[in-house]
């Protein structure tokens, strides 16, 4: 789909899910939104600094179907998690907080601090079922504060019901949050739509932008509820007027920016934005569930340990190998780029993967199944 956008390290990359590829005006957008301002501009550099802010939410806004006045930029998911958990107003008999089995580490590690303030963690089983929305029936009782959930959950590739989940939950009276780090750049994600309380994700994996380019989204109905701890002077409605006796929290979700912002990660991020943008998350989308289906037909009954069903699959895969680190050598040989979950080959497919990549795959793999 696209190809020479991209650095491809080795010949078949599948690593998206993890990193995904650099494009090559990465370089290009970190001097144009950072680096080269820095050089030459003095204290005017902030008002570049600014632009460059406003304009990696313009550009990540409409992938995620968000706007961009309620988009935060953050330096990871986790911290975005802590800024959300420790903002949640009191509310009395709301004492529970409803993740599940499959969260990604991270997602439990940071919700896991809220034990301190007197909430109690309650895990869903995980796999096939999450798709289910009757499935997170426990999370939408009178005595939950917050469900999280995430749209693809990263070693499984099932989908959540993200929306009906959302509406269950405001129906509720709880408050929602969403986790799309492995679904933003390669399926549709509509936060407007959906509306969650909250959302996190990071342009790491599928939206090509590199480490440190994280987001926090959230509805400003939202925002107005929740006082966040993390606090800097970029969370406070005039950063400038500089009274250290005086702290206002900003209109929507500028209030969890906290302190100083990261400037060269959204720099560098914009480049990743643009390309996706310009193909369009739908189509991106298409070819990418196009390219696992070709790769499911050619492997046997039994080898996928992921979600196969269309409609219900992100864009990662495991197979079941016997021998991994000798399936990993062929691959390695073959230069097929991936990881591993728990002795499975872990891959991925994006805009520049295409056939030819998916039947060297399954060349590299076919002898060890």
């Amino acid at each position: 789909m696209d190809r020479d956008k991209f650095h491809l390290p080795g010949k078949h990359y599948f690593l998206s899910h993890s990193v995904g590829a650099q494009p090559k005006t990465m370089d290009a957008a970190m001097a144009t939104g950072f680096a080269d301002p820095w050089r030459r501009e003095g204290a005017g550099v902030w008002d570049t600094w600014f632009e460059t802010l406003a304009l990696a939410r313009a550009g990540l806004a409409p992938l995620i179907g968000a706007d961009p006045n309620d988009l935060c930029l953050q330096s990871n998911v986790s911290s975005g998690i802590s800024k959300i958990l420790f903002s949640l107003p009191e509310r009395t008999g709301r004492t529970k907080i409803v993740l599940s089995e499959d969260d990604f580490p991270t997602v439990g590690f940071a919700l896991a601090q809220a034990r301190r303030i007197g909430y109690e963690l309650v895990f869903l089983p995980g796999g096939a079922r999450l798709a289910d929305p009757d499935a997170w029936a426990p999370a939408f009782e009178d005595d939950v504060q917050l469900v999280a959930t995430t749209r693809v959950y990263s070693n499984s590739s099932v989908m959540a019901p993200a929306g009906e989940i959302a509406r269950r939950a405001r129906e509720a009276g709880v408050f929602s949050l969403l986790d799309v780090a492995q679904a933003a750049g390669a399926v549709p994600v509509r936060l407007n739509e959906w509306a969650p309380d909250f959302a996190v994700g990071t342009a790491l994996k599928y939206l090509c932008g590199g480490p440190g380019a994280a987001f926090l989204w959230v509805q400003s109905d939202t925002a107005a509820q929740c006082a966040p701890m993390d606090v800097g002077w970029f969370s406070h409605e005039n950063p400038f007027e500089l009274d250290i006796r005086h702290f206002e929290y900003a209109q929507g979700a500028a209030r969890y920016t906290g302190g100083t912002p990261s400037i060269a990660p959204a720099a560098g991020a914009l480049a990743g934005f643009e390309i996706i943008g310009a193909h369009g998350i739908d189509a991106i989308y298409a070819h990418n569930q196009a390219l696992l289906s070709r790769l499911f037909d050619g492997l046997p009954d039994g080898a996928v340990q992921s979600m196969m069903t269309e409609g219900a699959r992100g864009s990662g895969v495991l197979v079941k190998v016997r021998d991994y680190d000798a399936a990993a050598a062929d691959l390695a040989e073959a230069g097929v780029i991936h990881d591993t979950r728990q002795g499975l080959a872990r891959l991925s497919v994006h805009l520049y993967n295409d056939e030819n990549d998916i039947d060297a795959l399954l060349a590299a793999l076919t002898p060890h199944l």
